[in-house]
C-alpha cells in the first residue's frame, strides 16, 4: 500500500535554475533600458545647452557685441562651454541687412554630434544705433513765424466705431434696470 503525498516543503533545483535564468534575463533588459535613458537624458541636456548657446551668441550679434563676419567653427570662450563650438554665417542681402545664421556644436563622442542652428534677418548694428548713441541737437525754432498746431489742421472728429449704445430699459436679459424688459 502506498502512502499518500505529503505536500512539498521545497522547490527543486531545476525550478531554481529557471527562475534565476529568467530573473538574469529581465536584469539584462532593465540594464540596458537604463543604460539607454541615460544616454537619451545626456543627449537632451547637450541639446538644451546648444540652443541656449546658439541664441545668447545670437543675441550678441544684434547687440554688436560680437561683429556680423562668418566664421568656422570656434570654441566658446568662457570655461563651462569650452566642450562647445559655434560659427556665424552672415551674408548681406541689402545694404545694413543681413541674413544670419548661427550653429552651436557638441561632440558627444563616438562619432555623434549635436547641433543647434538659428537664422534671423538682423539690421547692423552698426546702421541701427544703441541707446548709448547721443541724441542729435534739434535746430532752434524760430518764434516770429507761427507755425499750424496739429489740432488746427486735424481732420474733423469721425463718428464713433462698434455697436450703438443700447438705451436702459430696452436690453435684453433679466437685470434688474430700471426698464421694462
Amino acid at each position: 500500500m502506498r502512502m499518500p503525498l505529503s505536500p512539498r516543503k521545497a522547490l527543486t533545483l531545476l525550478e531554481v535554475i529557471f527562475s534565476m535564468a529568467i530573473f538574469m534575463l529581465s536584469m539584462v533588459a532593465i540594464w540596458q533600458l537604463v543604460a539607454l535613458g541615460s544616454d537619451r537624458a545626456l543627449e537632451v541636456r547637450q541639446q538644451a545647452r546648444t540652443s541656449m548657446r546658439c541664441q545668447a551668441k545670437l543675441d550678441e550679434l544684434i547687440s554688436g557685441a560680437e561683429a556680423l563676419n562668418s566664421s568656422n567653427y570656434t570654441n566658446f570662450s568662457d570655461e563651462a562651454n569650452k566642450d562647445l563650438q559655434w560659427k556665424v554665417d552672415a551674408n548681406s542681402t541689402e545694404t545694413g541687412l543681413y541674413t544670419v545664421k548661427v550653429a552651436v556644436k557638441a561632440d558627444l563622442g563616438g562619432g555623434r554630434v549635436i547641433e543647434s542652428q538659428l537664422s534671423r534677418m538682423i539690421l547692423d548694428p552698426k546702421i541701427r544705433g544703441s541707446n548709448s548713441d547721443q541724441p542729435n541737437p534739434q535746430p532752434p525754432s524760430n518764434p516770429t513765424v507761427d507755425q499750424p498746431t496739429p489740432a488746427a489742421n486735424a481732420p474733423a472728429p469721425t463718428q464713433p466705431q462698434g455697436p450703438a449704445p443700447v438705451p436702459q430699459g430696452q436690453g435684453k436679459g433679466k437685470g434688474k434696470g430700471k426698464g421694462k424688459g
